[in-house]
């Protein structure tokens, strides 16, 4: 009988302990630092306006991380840049052609394409 009790007490200790979950494992300091510390690097916000001003109808791309991008604009007077990337417009629709490297702020110049550089 007290064989029965034992092996009966130890399934069931055998069955607690496998529904029981895993302790998760602690993150390495280091590891959560490091990722507080990560700074977003190559980061620009490009808005192409219709009006001469920065004004008007306004289409936003924002580029995170760097890269390269080139896109089309259709009707756009003006452009806007806030960020840390190289900006050219260009005559044509495909990154060629006449070019404007567009500075901090609003810049009023026409134009059929945007090419941004991080």
């Amino acid at each position: 009988m007290q064989f029965t009790k034992n092996l009966v007490a130890l399934a069931g200790f055998f069955a607690l302990a496998m529904a029981a979950p895993a302790a998760e494992p602690e993150a390495a300091p280091a590891a959560v630092e490091e990722a507080a510390n990560l700074v977003a690097r190559g980061t620009v916000t490009v808005t192409t306006y219709s009006g001469d001003v920065c004004n008007g109808s306004s289409d936003r791309v924002t580029i995170t991380n760097g890269g390269y991008r080139c896109f089309p604009v259709s009707n756009k007077r003006s452009i806007g840049v806030t960020g840390d990337c190289t900006v050219v417009t260009w005559s044509g629709t495909d990154c060629r052609g006449g070019s404007y490297r567009a500075g901090q702020g609003c810049s009023s110049v026409l134009y059929g394409s945007v090419s941004i550089q991080c």
